[in-house]
C-alpha cells in the first residue's frame, strides 16, 4: 500500500517530479556532444560549445558537434618534434 501511495505521488499529473527528471535527463542529453570534447581534451573544445549551444536545437548542429566531438582530439603541438637519436638537446639551426 505505501508502495503504490508513492508510486501514485511521483507520477501523477500534479507532481514536477516526472517534468524535473525529463528536464535534467534532456539536457545531460543535449550537452552530451560538449561532456565527450571536454573528456577527450579536445582542441576544439570552446567551438563544439558554441555550436552545441548555438546550433544544437536544429538536430544538425547536435549531429554535426557530436560528430566532431568523436573526431581526433589532436595534439597541443601540431608539429611534434622528432627525434634525433643523437642524444644533443640542442636544436639543428640548418633544418
Amino acid at each position: 500500500m505505501e508502495q503504490e501511495l508513492i508510486r501514485s505521488w511521483v507520477w501523477s499529473t500534479s507532481s514536477s517530479v516526472p517534468f524535473i527528471l525529463l528536464n535534467v535527463f534532456g539536457w545531460a542529453f543535449y550537452f552530451v556532444p560538449s561532456l565527450i570534447a571536454w573528456s577527450r581534451k579536445h582542441r576544439s573544445f570552446p567551438a563544439i560549445i558554441a555550436l552545441n549551444i548555438l546550433l544544437g536545437w536544429t538536430g544538425i548542429g547536435w549531429i554535426g558537434a557530436f560528430v566532431w566531438s568523436l573526431s581526433w582530439p589532436g595534439y597541443d603541438n601540431p608539429y611534434p618534434p622528432a627525434s634525433k637519436g643523437n642524444g644533443t638537446s640542442e636544436p639543428d639551426q640548418y633544418e
